[in-house]
C-alpha cells in the first residue's frame, strides 16, 4: 500500500520565479487519484491533502500555459510568454501553481473521470438606486452574481469597497458565456476603460469618440457601449455570449439601440432565475482513467521525488489515450484558446484586414501611418475648400461641413470642421489632402489652387513651399502688411478683450529691404551617421570611429520636424550667404575627418553679420551700430537681427516715451525692463533726464554699463534685480543728471543713493521688451504696485501682448496706439508696439 499513496516531495524553491511554461510533480492530482483507485486509509489521504496544498506543482510543454486564475484586479492581455526549456522548470512557484491546479480541474467525486471545468464567470453592469446618484454606474466581474451584490450593498464584509458610496446597488445586465476568467476579465477592462482599450477603439474607428463615449454618464451609455463590444469588438463578437436583464427597461433600451443584434441571447428575467454556470467546450478530449495516472506516478517509488516526476511526465506523455497535450486532459486550455492577447489579436485582425484591402485595391497604394486616426476624416481624404483667414503661424483656416455619419450623438448641432492648409491666400478656393487629424482640426497639404489670389506671386525661393523659414513668399509685401495689420487687431479683439473701436491699429511699417536683410541665421542638422570603415588610414585611435557623414543643413520643414537642405537664404545678407557656403563643406569635411565634438548628436550652427563681418563663434564679441551708437555683444546673445528696421523701431519707442502725459507732466525718468545690451534705454538716454536698465543677468547688466562707457552716455546706469523684486533692486542707479540749459551741461552731482524704487510715478516711463512669452504675472503685478504713468510695451508676438494689454487694462491702464512693424517680411513674425497710459482717477 505504501506504493499507492502520495509521495512528500520536496523541492527547493529558487530565487526569480519564472512565469514562462511550467514543469514539475503532481502531488494534488495524486492525491485525488489515490483516493479512486485505491481507497487510501483517512490518515494518508488528508496527508496527503495537506501536501498537496503547500508543495502541489504541475506540469507544462513548451507550446502551453495555465490559464491564469489569479485575483487580479486588472488583465495580463499585454504580456507575452516564451517558452521555457528545461533547466528553467526549478523556477516555479509551487504554491501559485497549486492554486491554479485547483482552480482549473474539476471536482470529481469517486469513480468519475477527470473531465473538463464548467465556466463560471460573468460581467455585470450595476446601477445606484439611490436618489442622489441617479446616474453612477460600476461594471464589475465576478463569479457570484448573487454574493457580489450583496457585497456591493454592504451586506457581507469583505470586498466592493469601491462602491461604497452610491448604495444601493442593483443589476442592470450580466453577461455570461466566457470560457475562461481570461476572457471576462478582458471583457470586463474593455468595458471599463473604453477610452483606453485598443479593441473598443478600433470597433469605433476614433479615440476621440471612445473618450467621449466614456464620459457619459447613465445606463443608455453603458447599455451602448456593451452593444458596440458584443458586435464589431474582436474577439468578443466570435464568443456565443448572453446578456440577462432583471428589468425590462434596460432589455427595452439595449434592443432599441441596435436591429443588428440577432446573434445576441438577450433574456429578461430575475437573477436567482439565471443559469449562471455553462459546460465548457466539447473539443477538450476525455480524460486518462485515473487508476492508470496512478500507476504511472508510483511507477518508481523509492528512485526519489524528482524520478518520480520525471516517471510520471514521460509516462503521461508517451500514453496512447492521452493527447500530445496532456493539459486537455486536466480541463486546462492552450495560449490558443483563452483569449490571451485580445488587443494583439485585435491588433493582427486589422492589419490583415487592411492588408487585404490594399491587395485588392492594387499596387501603389499608400500606406497609412500606424498613429493615424481616422476620425473624422480618412488617410489622405481630399476636400474642396474656400480659405477664410490665415492663423499666427501663417497656415490658411478652411472649414468643412461634416457628415452626419462621423459625428456623435452629442455632437449633431456642432460646429464646422477647421482644416488648416499651407501656402494659400485668404479667399482662395483649393484642393487639399488630408494627412492627419486632431481633436478638433486636422491638418492638409495642398494639392491644387483652383481659384487663385490676385494677390498671389512666384516665390523668389525654389524652397519656399516646404522650408519653414518662410511662410508668405508666395504673397505680395504690400498684402503680407495688410494681413499682419488685420492680425493683430483680432489678436487685441479676441485676447485683449478690446471692442474695436476701443483700440485701433495702425498699418504696419516696414522698409523697402524685404530680401538679404536678415542678419542672424541658426541652420541646423541632426545627428550625423556614423560611417565605418572610411579613411581608416588618415585616423588614428578615437578618431577614426568619429568618421560620420552629414544630412542636410537647413530648417526644418512646415507643419514637421524633418529637415531641408538650405544651400542659400534669400532673406539673409549678401555676406551671410557668402559665408553659409564655407561654413557648410567645413562642417561636413569635419564630420569626414572625424574631427566633430559630438559626433553622434545634432547642431545648430550660428552666423551672425555685424558691419559686414560674419560671426560664427558664440561666445565671440561683435560690434554693430545702431543710430550712431556702438553696440558691443556676444555673437550667440539676442540683439535685434533687422539692421534696416531698427532705427525707425527706436525712434517710435523714444516719440511715444517722451509724449507729454496727459496731465501735461513732462517725462523724465525712463526704466527699460528686459534690457539686455541696453538698446532702447541708451537710444532714449538723449531725451531724458535719469535712464535705468534692469535685467536679473548679472552678466548682462555688466555688457550694458559697457556699451554706456563705449559711447559716453553717463545719465544711464543699469542695475540688476531679482525677478520677484524687480523694481525694489538695491542696487543704486549711479548716474549724472543732465542740466536744463541747452549746452547738455552734467551736473557734478551723481544722485548716488538714488534707487529705482525712488524715481517719480507721474512723470516715469517703463518700456519693456520682454521674449516672446511675454511679460509673467508676477512681473505684471510688481508693474501695477510701481505705478508708472505710461508703459510702453514692444513686443515680438502680439498674442501674448495682447494677452498682457488685458491684465495692464484691469490695472487702470488704458491702450493709446498699437503700431505693427514688418521687422521680418517673408513671414508670420509680428513686431509690435503697444503704449500704455494710466487713467488719471486710477489710484
Amino acid at each position: 500500500m505504501s506504493c499507492m499513496c502520495p509521495l512528500p516531495l520536496r523541492l527547493t524553491r529558487q530565487p526569480h520565479p519564472s512565469r514562462r511554461l511550467l514543469t514539475a510533480a503532481i502531488c494534488c492530482l495524486m492525491m485525488s487519484l489515490s483516493k479512486l483507485a485505491f481507497a487510501a486509509p483517512y490518515s494518508a489521504t488528508r496527508r496527503a491533502s495537506r501536501i498537496a496544498r503547500q508543495r502541489s506543482l504541475f506540469f507544462a510543454s513548451e507550446a502551453f500555459v495555465i490559464p491564469n486564475t489569479c485575483k487580479a484586479r486588472r488583465p495580463v492581455a499585454s504580456r507575452t510568454f516564451a517558452p521555457m526549456r528545461a533547466a528553467d522548470t526549478s523556477r516555479i512557484n509551487p504554491m501559485k501553481l497549486s492554486r491554479a491546479m485547483c482552480s482549473a480541474r474539476d471536482d470529481t467525486s469517486e469513480g468519475k473521470e477527470i473531465g473538463p471545468a464548467k465556466s463560471h464567470f460573468h460581467v455585470y453592469l450595476l446601477r445606484s438606486l439611490d436618489p442622489e446618484h441617479p446616474l453612477k454606474t460600476y461594471v464589475g466581474f465576478t463569479t457570484n452574481p448573487k454574493r457580489r451584490l450583496r457585497q456591493h450593498n454592504g451586506e457581507l464584509v469583505s470586498g466592493a469597497r469601491r462602491t461604497k458610496r452610491g448604495r444601493p446597488w442593483g443589476y442592470v445586465a450580466v453577461v455570461d458565456g466566457f470560457e475562461d476568467k481570461v476572457t471576462a476579465m478582458q471583457f470586463e477592462w474593455a468595458w471599463q476603460h473604453t477610452g483606453r482599450s485598443k479593441v473598443f477603439r478600433a470597433a469605433v474607428g476614433c479615440d476621440q469618440l471612445a473618450r467621449r463615449m466614456k464620459r457619459r454618464r447613465g445606463i443608455k451609455p453603458r447599455l451602448d457601449e456593451l452593444r458596440i463590444l458584443l458586435k464589431d469588438c474582436a474577439p468578443f463578437n466570435a464568443l456565443p455570449l448572453s446578456v440577462y436583464f432583471p428589468d425590462v427597461e434596460p432589455h427595452d433600451i439595449f434592443c432599441a439601440l441596435s436591429n443588428e443584434m440577432d446573434g445576441i441571447n438577450t433574456k429578461v428575467g430575475a437573477i436567482d432565475d439565471m443559469p449562471f454556470t455553462r459546460q465548457q467546450s466539447q473539443s477538450v478530449q476525455e480524460a486518462t482513467p485515473s487508476t492508470e495516472i496512478a500507476e504511472i506516478a508510483c511507477e518508481s517509488p523509492r528512485a526519489g521525488p524528482m524520478s518520480a516526476t520525471k516517471s510520471l511526465w514521460s509516462g503521461l506523455w508517451n500514453h496512447p489515450q492521452i493527447s500530445c497535450n496532456p493539459f486537455l486532459s486536466l480541463g486546462l486550455q492552450s495560449r490558443a484558446n483563452t483569449g490571451w492577447a485580445l488587443n494583439a489579436v485585435a491588433e493582427a485582425s486589422v492589419q490583415e484586414s487592411e492588408q487585404s484591402d490594399n491587395k485588392d485595391e492594387g499596387e501603389g497604394q499608400v500606406k497609412i501611418p500606424a498613429k493615424f486616426k481616422p476620425y473624422p476624416f480618412p488617410y489622405h481624404k481630399e476636400l474642396t475648400v474656400r480659405i477664410e483667414s490665415l492663423t499666427n503661424l501663417g497656415f490658411g483656416i478652411a472649414r468643412v461641413d461634416l457628415d452626419e455619419h462621423v459625428m456623435s450623438e452629442e455632437e449633431t448641432d456642432a460646429k464646422q470642421w477647421v482644416v488648416f492648409v499651407p501656402n494659400v491666400i485668404p479667399g482662395e478656393l483649393v484642393r487639399v489632402r488630408i494627412y492627419r487629424n486632431y481633436p478638433t482640426y486636422s491638418d492638409s497639404d495642398l494639392l491644387e489652387i483652383l481659384e487663385p489670389s490676385p494677390d498671389r506671386i512666384e516665390p523668389k525661393c525654389s524652397l519656399a513651399t516646404i522650408c519653414g523659414g518662410c511662410q508668405y513668399q508666395h504673397i505680395t509685401i504690400d498684402r503680407q502688411r495688410k494681413m499682419k495689420t488685420l492680425q493683430v487687431q483680432e489678436l487685441f479683439e479676441r485676447l485683449g478683450g478690446y471692442k474695436r473701436e476701443e483700440v485701433t491699429v495702425l498699418d504696419t511699417l516696414g522698409t523697402d529691404e524685404v530680401f538679404g536683410y536678415r542678419s542672424k541665421i541658426t541652420p541646423h542638422y541632426d545627428a550625423p551617421i556614423k560611417k565605418k570603415g572610411r579613411r581608416k588610414a588618415q585616423n588614428t585611435g578615437d578618431q577614426a570611429s568619429k568618421v560620420c557623414e552629414i544630412g542636410p543643413i537647413g530648417f526644418k520643414e512646415k507643419a514637421s520636424r524633418r529637415l531641408v537642405d538650405v544651400p542659400h537664404c534669400h532673406i539673409a545678407t549678401h555676406a551671410i550667404n557668402d559665408a553659409l557656403v564655407k561654413v557648410r563643406e567645413d562642417k561636413r569635411e569635419e564630420a569626414r575627418q572625424g574631427l566633430l565634438k559630438k559626433p553622434t548628436k545634432g547642431a545648430t550652427l550660428l552666423l551672425r553679420d555685424a558691419d559686414g563681418e560674419v560671426e560664427t563663434d558664440h561666445n565671440v564679441y561683435v560690434n554693430t551700430t545702431v543710430k550712431d551708437l556702438t553696440f558691443r555683444f556676444q555673437a550667440g546673445n539676442f540683439f535685434q537681427n533687422n539692421p534696416f528696421m531698427l532705427p525707425t523701431m527706436v525712434d517710435l519707442v523714444v516719440d511715444a516715451a517722451t509724449e507729454p502725459s496727459r496731465s501735461g507732466e513732462t517725462m523724465t525718468h525712463l526704466i527699460d525692463c528686459y534690457c539686455g545690451s541696453g538698446l532702447f534705454a541708451l537710444g532714449s538716454s538723449s531725451s531724458f533726464d535719469v535712464c535705468v536698465g534692469i535685467e536679473v543677468n548679472q552678466k548682462a547688466v555688466e555688457e550694458a554699463r559697457e556699451n554706456a562707457a563705449l559711447n559716453d552716455i553717463r545719465n544711464c546706469d543699469f542695475v540688476s534685480a531679482s525677478a520677484e523684486a524687480i523694481f525694489q533692486s538695491q542696487d543704486p542707479v549711479k548716474v549724472e543728471r543732465k542740466a536744463g540749459d541747452e549746452s547738455n551741461h552734467i551736473e557734478p552731482e551723481a544722485g548716488d543713493d538714488l534707487l529705482v524704487g525712488d524715481f517719480p510715478r507721474e512723470s516715469t516711463v517703463v518700456v519693456v521688451d520682454p521674449p516672446r512669452k511675454g511679460c509673467s504675472e508676477e512681473f505684471l503685478d510688481q508693474l501695477n504696485i510701481f505705478g508708472p504713468a505710461r508703459v510702453v510695451y514692444m513686443s515680438c508676438d502680439p498674442a501674448t501682448q495682447a494677452r498682457d494689454a488685458k491684465i495692464l487694462a484691469s490695472y487702470g491702464y488704458e491702450v493709446v496706439s498699437v503700431q505693427p512693424f514688418d521687422l521680418f517680411p517673408q513671414t508670420r513674425h509680428i513686431e509690435c508696439l503697444a503704449v500704455f497710459e494710466r487713467m488719471p482717477n486710477n489710484n
